[in-house]
């Protein structure tokens, strides 16, 4: 079964060339959904230039590469945490490089697979040049695999929903992520889980969970007018008339209880179309970099045509593109950890995973001829936000537990007069005070990991800029 699936992932990364040829009137996404690796749950579209400049007019700080112009991608994702088991797609960058240099820039080296030059990249990828400025991208990687010979009229089941999305026109979209989600969830232990939802305190949980288990998918938009504009569709087999009334609160408490907080969704207008659940309305700057941290094939692609653009450079020495690179990463790590900082949530839990991914964010970096002591520096920065991750479940997962010895400790009891009495009260209120304490050593734990932060990068910053006499 595994070799099967690598496999098939040859068959999509040499199909996929022919969409360089693609006629207007096609979809790519469609083309990329129908030749996918395996059942793909997830596509997305990233036009780089519109949204760079959605995020400039909104006063955001934007990481956008202006190497690239677009990505498209289709995905296996895992549901639980929302990180790929494969990613596939590729990329239009703004320049022409050779296979030659893409492997220079990238670490890699050239190979050859049934007559098609490729490059494998240590970054556990293959890339796929097509043409000047179009590259292909499956990750991970197996080269054992990739040796196998296509499989003419190779045909893969894929999803109705993400079909139906993969129609959307480009030329609008600034961002566009569809995810499959029909049978992915029971009612039956859904309707535990939502049991204690604040936002369905007048609602019947088993009602709720049959309507939430009989989602088909969902999809995120964001146009090219504005920030403003973003639009947020559910679809599911079943009417949700029923929640109209609570979804905006409903949604908020789901995504706070999965680690990923949006709060302007409470703000977000709500329409209902038949069995599409839709919300309109702005996206905040943690909302739209969780979004763009999904996936990670246009880091990927950015970091590819940066280092390749930086290797070709006639003018710079090697002292200096490693001045270039190290200065590169610096600056993407700080980048980082402005989005930690700047991150807003009132649930420790959603910062936890917050800190997670921006740690894997910085895993992913390209540290390819960047200074040592500049790669040390990321590492234990990531390893410091990890820590924090870690240190806020632990501290969750004791209060979760005292919290339930508080609750076994309910009854009624006799005073020394014979008159019964409950000490329900004195459980919530110990409850409460759980709660108080484990927030508060997650606060701290966040500030000193912040302010070792702090230091690291101020030393660092002046140790690289002493070394190659450019500011850090």
């Amino acid at each position: 079964m595994a070799s099967s699936k690598v496999f098939r992932s040859v068959t999509f990364v040499f199909t996929l060339l022919s969409l360089g040829v693609t006629s207007a009137q096609e979809s790519k996404l469609a083309e990329l959904l129908k030749r996918a690796p395996s059942p793909a749950n997830a596509i997305a579209y990233i036009h780089n230039p519109s949204l760079h400049k959605l995020m400039s007019d909104a006063g955001m700080p934007s990481s956008l590469s202006e190497n690239v112009d677009q990505v498209w991608l289709v995905s296996e994702l895992d549901r639980s945490n929302l990180q790929p088991r494969w990613e596939a797609g590729y990329a239009i960058l703004t320049q022409n490089f050779s296979t030659e240099e893409i492997a220079k820039s990238s670490g890699g080296y050239l190979d050859s697979v049934v007559g098609k030059q490729v490059v494998w990249s240590p970054r556990q990828m293959y890339l796929v040049p097509v043409g000047e400025n179009r590259i292909g991208f499956l990750r991970p990687a197996n080269r054992s695999e990739l040796s196998r010979w296509l499989v003419p009229g190779l045909n893969i089941n894929y999803s109705e929903f993400l079909s139906e999305q993969s129609q959307q026109p480009e030329n609008f979209l600034s961002l566009m992520i569809a995810l499959d989600l029909k049978d992915a969830f029971s009612p039956i232990p859904m309707t535990q889980r939502i049991a204690n939802f604040t936002s369905l305190k007048s609602r019947v949980p088993k009602d709720v969970a049959d309507i939430l288990a009989s989602v088909n998918g969902m999809k995120i938009i964001v146009g090219r007018r504005s920030l403003n504009e973003c639009i947020f569709t559910i679809e599911f087999s079943r009417s949700p008339e029923t929640l109209l009334s609570v979804a905006n609160e409903l949604l908020a408490e789901i995504l706070e209880r999965n680690g990923t907080s949006a709060p302007e969704v409470l703000s977000w207008k709500t329409k209902l179309d038949g069995n599409n659940l839709s919300f309109q309305g702005p996206i905040s700057q943690s909302s739209l970099d969780g979004l763009l941290g999904i996936f990670t094939l246009r880091d990927q692609a950015e970091d590819i045509a940066g280092s390749t653009r930086s290797s070709n450079s006639a003018t710079r020495t090697s002292t200096d593109n490693i001045a270039y690179t190290s200065k590169n990463y610096f600056d993407k790590v700080v980048s980082v950890v402005e989005k930690v900082r700047k991150y807003e949530s009132n649930n420790t839990g959603s910062r936890a995973r917050w800190n997670d991914v921006q740690a894997r964010r910085i895993d992913e970096l390209s540290t390819l001829n960047s200074d040592p002591e500049i790669i040390e520096y990321g590492m234990k920065v990531a390893d410091l936000l990890r820590n924090n991750a870690l240190s806020v479940r632990t501290t969750n997962y004791s209060a979760n537990q005292a919290k339930v010895r508080q609750g076994v400790d309910r009854g009624v009891y006799s005073n020394e007069y014979g008159y019964g009495y409950s000490n329900a009260y004195n459980v919530t209120a110990n409850q409460i005070v759980t709660d108080s304490d484990a927030r508060t050593i997650a606060v701290t734990d966040f500030t000193v990991t912040l302010a070792t932060i702090d230091k690291l990068t101020a030393d660092v910053r002046r140790a690289m800029t002493e070394k190659f006499k450019i500011q850090f």
